[in-house]
């Protein structure tokens, strides 16, 4: 198989489309730094190839495969095998989406008539134009640094495999599984028809007790026949009078029921009716309140505040008239003329101090007067005389009104609650003054004869005598127009009518249905129960009757078919040991093909380590700068080399990293040289090697580059990635790096497409 072009985008790092058309022969170098997408263009051919790897590991994981921040990834590859070329396109993603197309090129154009895209049928086509599976393409072609103790890790009948596989005789190997599957069940098939000699005899003994019991069991279902047929006739005759009866009970429900429901709906309309009434009213009380209401809640405030400023002022006078009464008496008690009277009008608190102070004056002037008379003239005798006649008069009357003042004190007591009386009759006199400026209504009378009138007003109007007595009718209102509302006899009445027309359409599909001698019959409840039960007993009888029959039935079938089942078996006993004998004959003509196969693949195999062993001593010296030579493998891929210096074979253990580098490298191009050049079909191949001369010297790396230059007639086309500068030691090569977005691109090719 030779690559002659590759088209990646959208894979791992090589985001951005690649498009590399690469020479059909040569050495062919990969170059570039780390991470530069190297390696992920080997891993794009192998995914081209083969398609998604299976499995939970990252590779196989989508995700891990098409580029970050990518929907898909797109690939696309151009390689011909043997004298045929080939298109292979694939995308994936990372959402199960994934296509394949394998079109065949023929003079440079694509035969899309020819193209193949299921998944399967493209792996089974590339398996079968490269002769080669994953797992062959990995351990043979595809050589990984890392990865070059591949073919000594595989399991012997793996490796067995692989190679027969490659070299196109695994057709060997399907035959020699095909014989054994075929012995396997040609012994199973003995080991299942041996037991059956045995029951034959039992089962013609049982064929024979099953036939007399299906004889005797027909006889029975024979007896059973008449009676079931009877109580048929009896079952339907009941069946048909019920009906009757059933579509009377029906009729009649759905005319009770009709008429329950147009009850239901007058009812619903009636609450309509009054549901408009109670609004109407509700609009008039609401109207009615707002009108007078806040005419009646000033007219009452004003009522109850007049009423209790006259009801204080009345009982003011009142008691003001009772104090004079009481003065009255005091005076009247004390029985004193009128001049002392006229004093008691007066303060005698004030009278008896002018009283005092009159007798003091007097007496003072009367004994100076006279002191002075005695020391001066005698005339002043009469003057002082005079003065102390007055100040005994107003010492006397001073006496007097102290008296009345004693006899006054019940009379002074009465006149401070009279002049209390009188300030508070003046200010109940203003504060009904203030009261009736506010309206027109001077007394709690006038008010009340208006109040009167407006609860006359709202009695016609309501009914009610008050505003409190609307409001309470108002809210009565409310309250029965909020439950009737709540029950929404509207959608009643609308659910109502609909159910009336149901079942006024279901009348008329029952009268459609009317038995014909419906109206001959006189409906009773019991008549119609007594014709449920006979129906139920009847029907009873007749289940038990054909119970008693299917099941005799069943039985027989059951037998004919157990009789049809041990029929063959009596008569296959002649057959059934002629075939046996026929099976044993077979089991050792397949036992003999085995043999001839396995010992014909094992010939062929056997030929490839030995071709292996003189391709690796061919190359070894010039690998090796002719150091070591005469390599030995053994069949599990292990190897001595006889070392020139030391004069002696030494096994693998001994030399350096990069000498069992160079052995594993010789043994990996030899073994896979081996089996491609003894394949069936002769073909060209290119070889991928990942990073194989990295921990080589100069002349090791040398060596290697002059091996594979041995080995073009087998690898016409080799691809050697290296992570450092190689292109001295190829045909052509190409650098890789990242761009500023991260992906891969195509920095230099030595070559022009």
């Amino acid at each position: 198989m030779i690559i002659h072009r590759l088209k990646i985008s959208g894979f791992r790092i090589i985001g951005e489309q690649v498009d590399i058309e690469f020479p059909s022969e040569g050495r062919i170098g990969v170059l570039g730094q780390n991470e530069s997408g190297k390696t992920t263009l080997f891993q794009a051919i192998e995914c081209y190839l083969y398609g998604l790897k299976k499995g939970s590991r990252p590779e196989a994981d989508r995700e891990n495969l098409v580029t970050w921040g990518k929907n898909e990834a797109k690939l696309e590859i151009e390689f011909t095998s043997g004298q045929n070329r080939y298109n292979l396109q694939r995308v994936f993603n990372s959402k199960n989406v994934h296509r394949a197309n394998l079109t065949p090129v023929i003079n440079g154009a694509k035969d899309r008539t020819s193209s193949i895209t299921g998944l399967t049928d493209v792996e089974d086509k590339i398996e079968q134009i490269t002769g080669m599976d994953r797992d062959s393409f990995i351990k043979l072609v595809y050589v990984k640094q890392k990865d070059l103790d591949a073919l000594k890790e595989l399991a012997k009948s793996k490796r067995e495999q692989l190679v027969n596989k490659v070299m196109g005789i695994e057709l060997f190997d399907d035959a020699s599984a095909k014989v054994k599957n075929d012995t396997t069940s040609i012994v199973d098939e003995l080991r299942r028809v041996e037991p059956q000699l045995k029951m034959v005899q039992k089962n013609k003994e049982d064929y024979e007790s099953k036939l007399t019991q299906k004889s005797t069991l027909e006889t029975k279902i024979a007896e059973q026949q008449p009676k079931l047929d009877a109580k048929t006739v009896e079952l339907e005759n009941t069946k048909a009078l019920l009906w009757k009866y059933e579509w009377i009970s029906s009729y009649k429900s759905a005319i009770d029921l009709e008429c329950s429901l147009k009850g239901q709906s007058d009812q619903a309309e009636k609450e309509l009716q009054r549901i408009s009434q109670l609004e109407e009213q509700t609009k008039k009380l609401n109207t009615t309140i707002a009108t007078y209401k806040p005419e009646v809640t000033m007219l009452q405030d004003h009522v109850r505040k007049l009423s209790d400023t006259e009801r204080r002022l009345t009982e003011a006078e009142e008691s003001q008239k009772e104090l004079q009464t009481k003065k009255q008496e005091a005076i009247n008690r004390l029985g004193l003329p009128g001049k002392d009277l006229k004093l008691l009008s007066q303060s005698l608190t004030a009278q008896k101090k002018r009283k005092l102070g009159l007798f003091g004056a007097t007496l003072i002037g009367g004994l100076v007067c006279l002191a002075i008379a005695f020391l001066t003239t005698v005339f002043l005798i009469g003057v002082a005389a005079i003065f102390l006649a007055l100040s005994g008069y107003f010492f006397s009357q001073y006496l007097k009104i102290d008296k009345l003042a004693t006899q006054n004190i019940e009379i002074e007591a009465t006149n401070n609650q009279l002049k209390d009386q009188e300030n508070k009759i003046l200010a109940l006199q203003n504060e009904k003054a203030n009261i009736t400026s506010q309206s027109t209504h001077k007394t709690s009378e006038d008010a009340q004869n208006r109040l009167n009138t407006i609860f006359s007003q709202i009695k016609t109007e309501t009914g009610e005598g008050s505003i409190e007595g609307a409001e309470a009718l108002l809210r009565n209102t409310n309250t029965e127009l909020s439950k009737l509302k709540q029950t929404n006899p509207q959608n009643r009445k609308i659910t109502l009518d609909s159910q009336i027309q149901a079942k006024q359409t279901e009348i008329q599909e029952l009268q459609k249905t009317k038995p014909a001698s419906a109206d001959e019959i006189q409906y009773r409840k019991e008549q119609h129960d007594f014709l449920k039960n006979q129906r139920e007993t009847i029907q009873t009888e007749w289940n038990n009757i054909k119970q008693t029959i299917d099941h005799d039935t069943g039985t027989i079938k059951q037998l004919e078919k157990d009789l049809e089942t041990l029929r063959p078996d009596f008569e296959l006993c002649p057959q059934l040991e002629k075939d046996l004998q026929a099976h044993r004959e077979k089991i050792q003509l397949l036992n003999l093909v085995n043999s001839q196969l396995s010992e014909t693949s094992k010939e062929l195999r056997n030929k490839v380590l030995p071709h292996a062993s003189l391709i690796i001593n061919n190359i070894l010296p010039t690998l090796t700068n002719d150091r070591y030579s005469d390599f030995h493998i053994s069949e599990d891929l292990k190897f001595t080399v006889y070392s020139n210096q030391a004069g002696g074979y030494k096994e693998r253990e001994i030399f350096s990293g990069g000498t069992q580098d160079q052995f594993l490298i010789a043994l990996r191009l030899a073994f896979t040289q081996s089996i491609l050049d003894s394949r069936v079909m002769a073909d060209k191949y290119s070889l991928l090697m990942d990073e194989c001369t990295s921990s080589s010297d100069e002349l090791r790396k040398q060596g290697i580059f002059d091996v594979l230059t041995l080995m073009k007639q087998t690898f016409s086309q080799i691809f050697i990635i290296a992570h450092e500068d190689i292109a001295n030691y190829v045909d052509n090569h190409l650098v890789l790096e990242r761009n500023d977005h991260g992906y891969t691109e195509i920095k230099s090719k030595s070559w022009m497409q």
